[in-house]
Order: C-alpha cells, then structure tokens, then sequence
C-alpha cells in the first residue's frame, strides 16, 4: 500500500490523471491523449528489496518518457524472450511454456536498457511483425547477445562451473539462445545443466556432472529468496533438442537436499529457430 500511495502522490504532483481498472487492479494513466495500464507488482518487490522511495519517481519518469516516445522507441532490434515466473496476475500475450513454474515471454528492451515491457498486439502492429516473425527475431537477438557475452568458468572439484558476462539485463533468458552450444561448449562441454534464480543469475555445467547440484542448493534458494525479480528453483537440462526441468530445490527445506525428481512427462521447450506460442 505504501508503493501505491507514493506512486498516486506523484502522479498527482504531475498532474496525471488515473483510475483503477476494476478487473486487474493496474492504474491507468492518462498521458498527453493515451492512456497506459500500469502494473505496480515489480515497484512493489524492488521498493521492498532496498526501500529507495527514489525509485518511485524514477519508474514515473520512465513511464513517462516511454509513453511520449513509444513508437519511435520501438525496434525489432530489442525484442527478446525472457524468462518470467508464470504467477501472473495478468498474463502477457506472448508467452510459450518452459516449465511448471516459468514462462518464455516476449518481451521489448528499452534502447537504454532500463526498460523490459511484455510485448502487445499493438507494438507488433506498430512494428510490422507477425507473432511467429517477432518470436524469431526475439531468438536471433538472444544469439547476437549471447555472441557479444563472455563464458568463464571456475572449476570446483573437478567441475566446471559456468558464468555469463552480458550488458543484457536478463542473462538468465540466453539459454534459450540458438548458439548456445555454439558458444559454451567449448568451455563447458555439452549437454548442459542450469540453474536460473532470477532473471540476471545463470549457473552453467556439464549434463554429466548430474550431482553438482546438491553443491549449489543454497546459493540457489538464497538467489531466489532475495532478488527483485525471481524466476524458479527447478534445474534445467540443455540438450541439442529441448530444455526440460527435471527437479527443483524445495524452497522450505533446510538444509539443502539434491533437487527432488520429477515423475515422467517434465515440461520441455523446443529448442529451433522459431518463436510464438501463448
């Protein structure tokens, strides 16, 4: 309640007008003839991350400038796909299930990198995109990232353990990049393991090392525990042809136990060159 009450003060400070959307809570604000359906859930777990009441007037800036410049800010240049938890209160339009917990939604990258806005029917239109068009930029963006990134690694016991160095602020999405075998294989090997607690945190390992994950259970739970923007605690395995969650650390349980199976059937997502899905 406290977000909402700065978040309405200031937008009364500006004079911007807003109601309440009875069916999904989101403010909507009028802005110069457009009126924009905000969400305050992700204001809301950064104010309560850090407390900085700053960011309150800082996300109504963005919110702003993004409003004015809207089209001429759009690029297909900066679609991608991001790993989200799949908890909505709203879902977005253009999201492909990865797990039981975690969605690959389209998403736009503001230029400056500040801003990641779940794609609409009306930006595509804008951008003159088709669903299946925008899913395969999305992806080609995701491998541009992932070739201008760096793939470092430490080794623990005999393990590789695999870091990713990205100005993308969601590194956690490039596993669903087409190149990645391409690129880390030859400091990893291949297939892969991975861990993804929230959108900018990305473990990687070899498939064959199945047991290191009981080594990094805690870092996991505590990654999740704490970041703005969680994602899951399940691990994942990378192959040529899908990404599946075979197992997830239990986020109640003390100490840290390998991450339980999962019975037969697990969720998979097809690793190709092409997007879409909802």
């Amino acid at each position: 309640m406290k977000v909402q009450k700065l978040f309405e003060d200031e937008l009364s400070r500006r004079g911007l007008v807003f109601t309440i959307d009875r069916e999904s809570g989101r403010h909507i604000v009028e802005i110069e003839g457009c009126r924009i359906f905000i969400s305050l859930s992700n204001l809301q777990r950064d104010f309560v991350s850090d407390g900085d009441v700053g960011r309150v007037s800082r996300f109504v800036d963005a919110m702003v400038t993004l409003s004015r410049n809207s089209d001429a800010a759009l690029s297909t240049d900066q679609l991608y796909w991001s790993l989200e938890r799949n908890d909505y209160k709203e879902p977005p339009d253009f999201r492909s299930a990865m797990s039981d917990q975690v969605d690959r939604v389209l998403v736009h990258l503001s230029s400056e990198s500040r801003s990641i806005t779940s794609v609409t029917p009306e930006m595509l239109h804008t951008l003159g995109q088709s669903e299946a068009d925008a899913g395969t930029k999305a992806l080609e963006n995701l491998a541009r990232a992932l070739s201008e990134a760096t793939v470092e690694s430490e080794n623990i016991e005999g393990v590789e353990l695999g870091f990713i160095g990205t100005k993308l602020p969601f590194k956690a999405s490039l596993i669903l990049a087409p190149n990645l075998r391409e690129v880390v294989e030859p400091v990893l090997g291949w297939p892969l393991m991975a861990v993804v607690p929230d959108r900018d945190f990305l473990y990687l390992w070899a498939a064959r090392h199945t047991g290191f994950a009981q080594r990094i259970g805690e870092i996991v739970l505590r990654e999740y525990s704490n970041a703005p923007y969680p994602i899951s605690t399940e691990v994942y395995e990378i192959g040529d042809e899908e990404i599946r969650a075979i197992g997830e650390f239990p986020r109640e349980t003390e100490p840290v136990a390998p991450p339980n199976r999962r019975p037969a059937r697990p969720r998979t997502v097809r690793r190709s060159r092409s997007g879409g899905g909802r």
